[in-house]
């Protein structure tokens, strides 16, 4: 029992009157959940026990998922072969640096799932059907089905087709379909080849094949693939991959691994092949022109017989051949520009890799080359990954829409500047050919044949030296990256994690439970406990009186120390500190509504003052429906009644309780057409003051203050009030208006007695050992038992 005691100030304000003028504190949220929720413990426990055992099953037949991890490292730049002016590096073979988001992207694409699931042919798999569940069977399988045709695959659910192999007539029956093996086969999936696998045997559990569509396939090996970098500063990108099968997991990452080694060798090749053609071609012309030559120079020589050529003829050729060669550049130079110019115009049919950039030196165009040529291939890349209309490809076609303009612009440029550079050198041409008119004729002629062939030599040795590092670089293309870690599967499942599903069960179970509690508590109209009073209003609780199994009117008597007889003793004491002792002796007892308790109340507590041998006198003045006299069984008449109308002197209706000489009992008489006009009638204050000189306590026993105006007419007459409240019986609507007649005063010094207080949980039975009778065994077996099922 906790019983709160307000004592009544010098000025006569209560202490809740008070409390009234300050903000209304907060009801202990601690206190509140150890109220409603720790006393149902054993239930609680109940619902741990099941969820526990609800777990273990479910991890006992829960399929276990394993990680599969890999690492592997992205070079950001490749070493060149040659020095710093070769062709490979003219070219950006081996590209430069590698954007480490790209490749993620790449890694994850739609295209390299595919393929990996075509390599592997993960479109359909043997499971062996279980009683809880069915188990992958990738390793031990004793057949393999490769898939000619996966893209005929419906969608949809997987499908699931039994599946029985005959060993001896070499025939496999899907879908009561027999098939032979080693053959390729029409069935309604495409066309496909079965093969058994050597020394596996078909086990002896009933077996199924399920096919997986392409697209579905490869939507799972996405979803189930996770591509992460290992830190912003490193370009090592970690692969990880769940699956029930480590082993197909670990074969899925390598092969992803091996189809991205693939696919970037084949990039590589393809710019290496484009500049191949590009060089063959310049060969063969060249090739050409110099057999020309050389055939012209044999002939004259045979014609005119010359053998040598003066100093003089040595000394023109020289500066002839140095500005032929100069021309010859030139020529070679415009040649490469316009081979760009038709590729970046758009003029160049099948080519998708810009030319090489042979005897070009300038930087800025050099520099616009090599900008468009890694925009194209980043677009290419991109494109197997990405949408049409993706923002990184449509920034990409902005970039090189950019970069076209400004190459044709720099190769009109260089175009001006060679033809320019083209007429000097043919104007100082012009100079020389006018001395030669001082040699001989024929000295002339052979000068004029050998410039050309050594002109033509000297670009054919320079298109072979190109061509055997174009072949080099073709040969020795390799990946920019490196597996730094194989595929590994966890030694333990990740999943289910068994203390995350002990402890989601737990905690799922406590939920409900509380949950159970929570909704009975708030679907519930009536009051349930203390707190519920203490959140509207700020009328004191005197007591709290425990609710009574045994059903009896008279719980208290001479020596009896139950508890509920001890809380009577409590609320006894309490009343000196209500203002109600000395010359205050009148105490009123109400309640909302009928059957909370007010008459066992007011008997109770009449007994209890009559212990400590006072006077008291119990006024039943319920006069609709009197219930003392009926529950003491003592005669109802005469009573207050006829006191009132005049009938009966009051001597005459004191009835004494048997067995107690200190209490006696005011019967409320003959039940009258109209008591609220009896009770004005004047005689009522009469009565109270001949009552106040013969008893020491005066308890007023009335109508319920929610149905008749009784307690307001019989208030202004009392010292206090005890208005009674009953857990489970007291709607929660009346809270307000027992709020409103203690800050109003309608009932006098109003305070609250909780009555019908049901200990919640088995802590409370031993309440007040060694001061209160022990419960019965078999009441204490029953109440636990309510306890744990009442919620």
């Amino acid at each position: 029992m906790n019983n709160n005691v307000h004592i009544t100030r010098p000025n006569g304000q209560q202490p809740g009157i008070q409390k009234r003028m300050q903000p209304q504190e907060q009801v202990d949220l601690l206190a509140l959940i150890r109220y409603r929720y720790l006393s149902h413990w054993p239930l609680f426990l109940i619902a741990i026990i099941l969820a526990v055992g609800a777990a273990f099953a479910y991890l006992r037949y829960a399929t276990p998922v394993y990680k599969v991890s890999a690492t592997l490292l992205v070079k950001e730049e490749s070493k060149q072969l040659g020095g710093e002016q070769n062709l490979l590096t003219s070219l950006d073979l081996f590209g430069s640096e590698k954007n480490i988001e790209n490749e993620m992207q790449i890694l994850s694409s739609r295209t390299l799932a595919n393929q990996v699931a075509r390599n592997l042919q993960l479109f359909g798999e043997v499971y062996q059907k279980g009683q809880l569940r069915d188990i992958l069977d990738y390793e031990y399988a004793p057949l393999e089905f490769v898939f000619l045709q996966p893209e005929k695959i419906k969608e949809g659910i997987p499908e699931q087709v039994d599946l029985h192999y005959d060993s001896a007539r070499r025939t496999v029956l899907l879908d009561h379909t027999a098939y032979p093996i080693f053959d390729t086969i029409n069935t309604r999936w495409g066309k496909m080849v079965i093969k058994p696998k050597p020394g596996m045997r078909m086990p002896r559990t009933p077996v199924y094949l399920q096919i997986t569509s392409e697209k579905q396939m490869t939507q799972i090996v996405l979803k189930r693939l996770a591509v992460t970098p290992v830190s912003k500063m490193a370009t090592v990108i970690k692969l990880d991959y769940s699956d029930v099968s480590p082993a197909r997991g670990e074969a899925i990452i390598n092969e992803l691994v091996g189809v991205y080694n693939h696919a970037a060798i084949e990039d590589k090749n393809r710019v290496a092949a484009s500049t191949m053609s590009f060089v063959e071609e310049r060969l063969r012309i060249v090739t050409r022109e110099l057999n020309q030559v050389e055939k012209e120079v044999e002939q004259f020589k045979s014609t005119a017989g010359i053998v040598d050529i003066g100093e003089q003829s040595k000394l023109f050729l020289a500066s002839v051949q140095e500005n032929d060669a100069k021309m010859n550049e030139a020529n070679m130079q415009l040649s490469v520009l316009e081979s760009i110019e038709k590729y970046v115009s758009g003029r160049a049919e099948g080519e998708n890799v810009v030319p090489a950039t042979l005897g070009l030196t300038d930087p800025v165009l050099l520099e616009l080359i090599g900008r468009l040529n890694e925009a194209q291939m980043e677009r290419e890349k991109l494109k197997k990954t990405t949408a049409e209309n993706s923002p990184v490809l449509t920034a990409l076609d902005r970039q090189i829409a950019k970069l076209k303009p400004a190459v044709l612009e720099n190769i009109q440029s260089l175009r001006s500047n060679l033809e320019v550079g083209k007429e000097k050198l043919d104007n100082a041409n012009s100079r020389f050919m006018g001395m030669l008119h001082s040699v001989p004729g024929k000295e002339r002629a052979l000068l004029e044949v050998s410039r050309q062939q050594i002109i033509k030599n000297n670009i054919y040795t320079f298109l072979l030296q190109k061509r055997e590092e174009t072949a080099l670089a073709y040969a020795a293309a390799i990946s920019d990256s490196r597996i730094v870690d194989a595929a590994q599967s966890a030694a333990l499942p990740f999943s289910p994690k068994r203390m995350t599903v002990l402890a989601l069960a737990i905690g799922l179970g406590v939920a409900f439970v509380a949950a159970m509690i929570t909704i009975k508590d708030l679907m519930n109209r009536e009051i349930e406990q203390r707190a519920d009073i203490e959140k509207v209003t700020d009328a004191p609780i005197v007591a709290e009186i425990m609710h009574d199994d045994n059903k009896e009117s008279v719980v208290i008597a001479d020596g009896r120390r139950s508890l509920v007889a001890e809380q009577f003793r409590s609320l006894r004491t309490s009343l000196s500190y209500l203002g109600v002792n000395g010359d205050n002796k009148t105490l009123l007892v109400t309640s909302s509504i009928s059957g909370e308790g007010k008459s066992f109340i007011s008997i109770n507590l009449a007994i209890s003052l009559s212990l400590i041998r006072k006077k008291v006198v119990l006024l039943e003045f319920d006069l609709r429906k009197p219930m003392i006299s009926k529950m003491l069984g003592i005669p109802r008449e005469p009573g207050i009644t006829n006191f009132l109308v005049g009938k009966t002197a009051l001597p005459e209706m004191l009835r004494p309780v048997p067995g107690n000489d200190h209490l006696f009992i005011l019967p409320a008489g003959v039940i009258p057409p109209n008591p609220t006009e009896l009770i004005l009638n004047g005689r009522l204050q009469e009565m109270l003051t001949t009552l106040k000189t013969m008893f020491d306590y005066v308890i007023i026993d009335t109508a319920p203050v929610g149905i008749v105006t009784d307690a307001r007419l019989l208030a202004p007459f009392t010292d206090a009030t005890l208005y009674v409240v009953r857990q489970q019986v007291t709607p929660r609507l009346h809270l307000k208006m027992i709020d409103e007649l203690y800050r109003n005063r309608e009932a006098g010094k109003l305070n609250i007695v909780f009555n019908g207080v049901k200990p919640r949980g088995v802590n409370t039975h031993g309440y007040g050992y060694g001061y209160v009778e022990d419960l019965d065994k078999q009441q204490k077996k029953k109440r636990f038992i309510k306890s744990i099922f009442k919620v």
